[in-house]
């Protein structure tokens, strides 16, 4: 390894005094609204040195501890340098800690004095406050007396003066791990340590004075200060905090910061491109088609070729979002080589690293040119070694590391701990899991304690699975733990993307997602049981996930209770509650779902299973009991009871109420509107060659080339009423239902069609109206039920597909209650049906079909009337019968 070569700063003293050689130059920039306020490098060097003047006047000693705890201001940085100059110890803590955490660590920290924002000044300890430790307020309170604490300017001196010397192997900080494992550590941090780490950076130039950065990271972490404040700051670069992190904001601090480099961690990297794929689809299907062409186009070229075309193929891109924006740097969680390889496409400079708060931030990095592997953490920073101990075959094992920014231990006086933490000959056990290639290059494969050992020896890395699994855009956030011995996962559905494939069916959408995905993995990598929760999985402030906390979010899941703990009400929401109707109407839901702890925060797909079926039965129930309408087209954009009752309350007395003489009978269909009954015509002379152009060419396919074998074809009558309900495992399941009819009882079959495949332009509704096809559409069930059951009231036959979605493994799925309301609606009998080979022929994650022998199979009709008169009276009940005749159908393929 090289060495590092002498340092230009001994102590962070000095790096705080040499800012001021970037004299009236920008050094941080705080966005408020739409406004900057700024900080020069002198004036951030001179407030800094003067703060720690001030402070050694205060009694403050090298080495006292000193609380820090707010959000990221201007004023952070310059308490942290001012602490960091005078050589007491930081205790940085994270802006978002709860009281609990704060009872643990306060006392914990020894903290002699704290600067507090004036919103956690209430929240300290109050045994700690009692002790009469001097407490600064990091803002200006808001205006108000703000509690009679001084603000931190009122130690400024009033020119910097001389400080006592410091140890440059003196601590600096005292740090507490994150706690993904649960079992937050203590560790102190010298001014060695994280200057070897600073020293290690600028020294590859990758930013200079020229660069404005977005820090959008929690300041209290490793990796923020020494590589955003610290080595920016050092390198004479400019630092944008934005306002919060959330996509507005964020996006004002890119505009008005003007900023050349963004420093943060993979998952927002993943949003921003998400939001730009998005903002592309939302344009139209040619500009969707256009971006995607560019952007395949972009991506070969970068990766087989090495050039960069990305700025010029998105150049309005990089216009509207930053336009000198280059580079995007990242550390603190694991950068996965796809997501890196799309921003490169983008146009954009990516850079990755890997290390650890006990390594002062970074072990190795990515540079420039040679210097830089995609799907690495690049190479050790010079004077660090990183090696691989107790390597299988494949060249993994635990990567240990030595070198001058590791920490010498974890605090607590627990020998073990530390015994455990460095091997005999001094190399630090990082806990993940990686190898180094021939190149020197480092590629990490997970955390050694989150790595999860199956029966059969089998080591499933949650990292791998999950990346897998949460390439289905249904999928929100998915976390793979290990439960009884096998595989399992929380699922955090996209309720909004879910919608937009046409289906309120959120589990049935994550079912199929799960079962489609699973065949991306190895057999032992797939997971065995998953359960669904509307709530945001845990994270700490890096974005890794607090994996200690699943099993029992899992669990409670798995039994329907809530997985994280309700809010309190927000006075909002009880203004909005203690309104007379939706008192009511909050006293109804409870209820109808039997459920005590509603909060208007429940997802009512996700929480209350309310899909469009369900709708359907809702909104009856309303119009009956609150005399208020709410239609289909509601239902597809309601996603809170939120915004339930505010849809409620703003349906009362207007025009679209429900008089009480109007209202249907409880358990109604809606009549059909012009536009379904318009579908529902008899075919014209025009349909019918094209009838029979459909019906020949079919018949050629399913059985002059597949092959096909029909079994209880007698128990289908000619006409109707009577409902034929088929399993559902393939695309070419309707067509083999075709074949086997025949034209005599065609002539009076119907069928239901996705609005959104079938009728999608006029070729495919020319094909849809001449199969006597009507359209239906998944968000409005009420609308599909209204014309089945026209249809069957003419006299007609109607096929029906339970199940909705096409099978993912061939096994029949959960009957959907819909067939069961057409049966108490119509009371017509159901020939239950069983397609076969079709799964083989055409499963759902193949492009195209391959010639399979094909059958169909009819069942012994399923009498109706002697049903419901034998007291199953709901439609999920008459639904579970029917899948049970087609169950008890045969399955084996012909």
């Amino acid at each position: 390894m090289r060495d590092g070569g002498p340092a230009p700063w001994a102590t962070l003293r000095e790096l705080t005094e040499s800012l001021a050689r970037h004299g009236t130059r920008t050094a941080v920039s705080e966005v408020h609204g739409d406004r900057l306020t700024t900080i020069t490098f002198a004036d951030l060097a001179e407030r800094s040195l003067r703060l720690a003047s001030g402070l050694a006047a205060a009694g403050i000693t090298p080495g006292t501890p000193v609380l820090l705890f707010g959000p990221n201001s201007i004023a952070w940085i310059v308490v942290r340098l001012a602490l960091a100059s005078l050589g007491a110890l930081t205790v940085a803590l994270d802006d978002l800690l709860t009281d609990e955490e704060l009872a643990t660590l306060v006392p914990d920290s020894g903290a002699a004095c704290a600067f507090v924002a004036s919103k956690h000044l209430p929240r300290l300890p109050a045994a700690w406050q009692d002790a009469g430790r001097p407490v600064f307020r990091l803002d200006d309170g808001g205006g108000e007396p703000a509690l009679a604490v001084p603000q931190w300017t009122t130690l400024l001196a009033a020119a910097p003066g001389p400080l006592p010397p410091i140890d440059p192997d003196a601590p600096h900080m005292l740090v507490y791990t994150s706690g993904t494992t649960g079992h937050p550590k203590s560790f102190l941090l010298n001014h060695s340590n994280s200057l070897h780490n600073v020293v290690g950076l600028t020294s590859q130039d990758v930013v200079g004075p020229d660069d404005r950065i977005l820090l959008p990271l929690p300041f209290h972490h490793v990796y923020p200060l020494t590589v955003g404040i610290l080595s920016c700051l050092a390198s004479g670069a400019a630092l944008v905090l934005p306002e919060a992190v959330d996509g507005p904001r964020l996006a004002t601090a890119m505009r008005l910061g003007r900023i050349t480099a963004i420093i943060a961690v993979p998952r927002l990297y993943g949003a921003l491109l998400s939001g730009i794929e998005s903002r592309a689809a939302a344009r139209g299907w040619l500009a969707k088609r256009a971006f995607k062409t560019l952007f395949a186009f972009s991506l070969m070229a970068r990766r087989r070729f090495g050039w960069r075309l990305g700025r010029r193929l998105f150049a309005t891109v990089h216009r509207q979002l930053a336009p000198d924006l280059w580079l995007l740097a990242s550390g603190g969680a694991r950068f996965e080589a796809e997501l890196i390889w799309k921003l490169e496409a983008m146009g954009w400079d990516v850079r990755s690293g890997w290390g650890l708060a006990e390594t002062a931030s970074i072990l190795t990095n990515n540079g420039k040119g040679a210097g830089k592997r995609i799907g690495s953490e690049g190479r050790p920073l010079p004077g660090m070694e990183v090696r691989v101990a107790d390597a299988d075959a494949q060249g993994v094992g635990e990567l240990q590391a030595r070198g001058p920014s590791v920490f010498r231990g974890y605090q607590g006086g627990d020998p073990q701990v530390n015994a455990a933490t460095f091997t005999a000959d001094g190399w630090f056990r990082t806990g993940d899991l990686g190898r180094i290639d021939a190149d020197g290059f480092v590629h990490v494969a997970g955390r050694v304690k989150e790595m999860i050992v199956l029966g059969g020896g089998k080591n499933v890395f949650p990292e791998e699975v999950e990346k897998v699994y949460a390439a289905s855009p249904v999928i929100k956030e998915i976390a793979v733990l290990e439960q009884d011995g096998a595989l399992a996962a929380l699922v955090v559905p996209d309720v909004a993307a879910i919608r937009e494939t046409g289906t309120l069916q959120a589990a049935d959408a994550v079912r199929v997602a799960l079962m489609e995905r699973s065949h991306e993995l190895a057999p032992f990598q797939r997971i065995s049981g998953y359960a669904i929760t509307g709530d945001t999985l845990p994270r700490n402030r890096l974005g890794k996930y607090q994996r200690f906390l699943l099993p029992d979010l899992y669990r409670r899941a798995k039994a329907g209770l809530p997985t994280a703990r309700r809010r309190e009400l927000s006075d909002t929401d009880r203004a909005l509650l203690d309104q007379p109707l939706a008192r009511e109407l909050w006293s109804f839901l409870k209820q109808r779902y039997d459920r005590d702890d509603l909060h208007p925060d429940l997802s009512l797909q996700l929480d209350l299973a309310i899909d469009s079926l369900e709708w359907v039965t809702l909104s009856l129930e309303m119009a009956e009991r609150f005399q208020v309408h709410l239609s289909e087209e509601d239902a597809a954009t309601l996603f809170t009871l939120r915004d339930l009752v505010e849809r409620v309350l703003q349906r009362a007395g207007s025009a679209t109420a429900v008089p009480p003489a109007q209202a249907r009978p409880a358990g109604a269909l809606a009549p059909l509107s012009d536009e379904q009954a318009r579908w529902l015509r008899p075919l014209t002379a025009l349909h019918q060659p094209v009838r029979m152009l459909i019906y020949a060419l079919n018949q050629f396919l399913i059985r002059g080339l597949f092959g096909l074998s029909i079994t209880g074809l007698q128990r289908v009558p000619m006409r109707g009423p009577a409902i034929i309900a088929c399993n559902h495992v393939s695309d070419i399941d309707a067509f083999i239902v075709v074949a086997s009819l025949g034209r005599p009882r065609l002539r009076y079959t119907w069928w239901s069609g996705d609005a959104g495949r079938l009728f999608a332009n006029g070729v495919m509704r020319l094909f849809s109206r001449a199969s006597q096809i009507f359209p239906v559409d998944e968000r409005a069930a009420g609308a599909a039920l209204a014309s089945g059951a026209e249809i069957l009231r003419r006299g007609n036959i109607l096929v029906w597909f339970p199940e909705s979605w096409r099978s993912p493994d061939g096994e029949l799925q959960r009957f959907l209650p819909g067939v069961g309301h057409l049966m108490l609606h119509t009371r017509a009998p159901v020939i239950p049906a069983r397609v076969t080979g079709a799964y083989e022929a055409w499963p759902r994650n193949r492009h195209w079909p391959r010639l399979s022998r094909l059958g169909i199979a009819f069942g012994p009709p399923v009498d109706t009337e002697a049903l419901i008169a034998g007291g199953i009276a709901d439609a999920a009940s008459l639904a579970d019968r029917v899948r049970d005749a087609v169950g008890a159908l045969p399955s084996q393929r012909p």
